[in-house]
Formats: C-alpha cells, sequence, structure tokens
C-alpha cells in the first residue's frame, strides 16, 4: 500500500491507496508544534500497522515541516525512502505560465487531481487555504492561469491586526448578511465576503468562456464554506488524487 502525503502552510493531510482508489484522509494541524510531531508519528504508525506501507509520496509547500516529516518518517518506517515530488512536468499537461516552475505545486497536484477525478470536464478549481487560489485547467489538462487572493483567516487575521478599534473577536459562522454588533458584522464579512468575493470571480470565468466548466471546492478551509457553495463539487483533497494520478501515468 501506498502513504500519500499533502504537507500544506497549515495542516497536513494523509492517506492510503492501493494506486486506484484513496482511503480516509486523515488531518492534523501545526497549531501546536509538540502536539503535531505526536499526533503524526501515531497516525503514520497506525496506518502502517494495518495497511503494510512499502511507498510513501510527498507533495509538500512547507519546508519546515519537511524536516519533522523526514525526521518521522525515518523513526516509523525504517527502509522506506520517501518520494517528495517537486517536479510540474506530467504527461500532457501543459500550462500558460512563461516560467512553469513559478507556479505553486500545490495548485499543480490540484490540476493533476481535479483531472484524475474527471477526465472530461473543464475544471475550475477553489482551494481555500493560507490564500484562495482559483485555477482554470481544460479537459486536455491545459492550465489556462489562475487569480491568487489572500485566504479567508488571513484576511480576517490582517482587518483585526491593523484596525485599532476592532478588537479580535470570535467569528460566528451563520448566513445572516447585516450584522447588528461588530461580532456579527465581521462574521458576516468573513462568510458571506469571501464566499461572494470567490463565486463572483468563478462565475466571470465561466461566462467569459465559451465552454462548460465544472467547479472543484478544496482547501482547509472549504468544508465550512460549503453552505454557500452549494453548486461546488467538494474534495477533501484534490492533492492527494494528483499524486494518485501521477502514480497511475
Amino acid at each position: 500500500m501506498n502513504l500519500l502525503i499533502d504537507c500544506g502552510n497549515s495542516s497536513i493531510k494523509l492517506a492510503i491507496s492501493d494506486g486506484f482508489l484513496i482511503e480516509e484522509v486523515h488531518s492534523i494541524d501545526y497549531t501546536n508544534l509538540s502536539l503535531f510531531k505526536s499526533n503524526l508519528k501515531k497516525k503514520i504508525s497506525l496506518l502502517n500497522k494495518y495497511n503494510s506501507i512499502s511507498m510513501v509520496y510527498v507533495v509538500s509547500v512547507n519546508k519546515e515541516i519537511n524536516l519533522i516529516l523526514e525526521g518521522i518518517l525515518k523513526i516509523v518506517l525504517k527502509k522506506i525512502i520517501p518520494k517528495f515530488l517537486q517536479k510540474r512536468s506530467f504527461r500532457n499537461f501543459k500550462t500558460k505560465y512563461k516560467k512553469p516552475s513559478t507556479l505553486g505545486l500545490d495548485r499543480f497536484y490540484n490540476c493533476l487531481g481535479g483531472n484524475f477525478l474527471h477526465p472530461k470536464s473543464n475544471l475550475i478549481i477553489v482551494d481555500m487555504g493560507t490564500a484562495t487560489t482559483i485555477d482554470v485547467v481544460n479537459k486536455k489538462l491545459f492550465h489556462l492561469g489562475g487569480i491568487i487572493i489572500p485566504g479567508a483567516l488571513t484576511a480576517h487575521s490582517a482587518l483585526i491586526k491593523n484596525t485599532s478599534m476592532i478588537k479580535e473577536e470570535e467569528v460566528v459562522l451563520g448566513s445572516k448578511l447585516i450584522g447588528e454588533s461588530t461580532i456579527e458584522c465581521l462574521s458576516s464579512g468573513f462568510i458571506n465576503g469571501q464566499a461572494k468575493m470567490i463565486d463572483g470571480l468563478v462565475q466571470e470565468v465561466i461566462s467569459s468562456s465559451r465552454v462548460k466548466f465544472k467547479v472543484l471546492i478544496t482547501g482547509g478551509l472549504s468544508n465550512i464554506f460549503l453552505d454557500s457553495f452549494e453548486n461546488y463539487e467538494y474534495q477533501s483533497s484534490l492533492v492527494l488524487n494528483g499524486i494518485l494520478n501521477y502514480i497511475n501515468k
């Protein structure tokens, strides 16, 4: 069995695969590094115990976590050398980027993952994490470009940090548009502001094109916005599916 690992900016996702299907996705965040190390070691040990891992594939955009991950893998999976996937080249993948090496590795594997799941569809891929990225890729795996905006939490934190009259408040998840207190106004901006901005950009891409698109949404924050994106297809980790695409082809 293969262990697939996606190291993002704020969390790590792991899944076991037989090479064709991905089993349950496990996620561990980096909030407390000491606890993270302990939980990661336990999780990999448990996955190995029940699945006899023979190979490890890693896509990472977090250099600090790479060192921690390598150390834990060396302890738990002694004889297995993990394969860190770093190149942005794949069979018929092409991009409009003049310098393909500057396309985010996670975005590249999002495209591969989307194409693996929907090989006959043109895709708009929304990834909500530390940054929110929107990528457009057609059914021939030609990356037409994308959009990068501050992630929901990143924007919210910047607002709190740079506005002296607004103190840090808890976000209340809900659909209420017009707030009647500072916390309700901030919460509406967090949920409705992000949702309207993202969907507005997505709809602009669709209306400016002559082809149909399937919209996929993924990333660490996406699950709390699903009520706002009922027409989008949720995927817990397109990067892991992208690794699966890589392994198969």
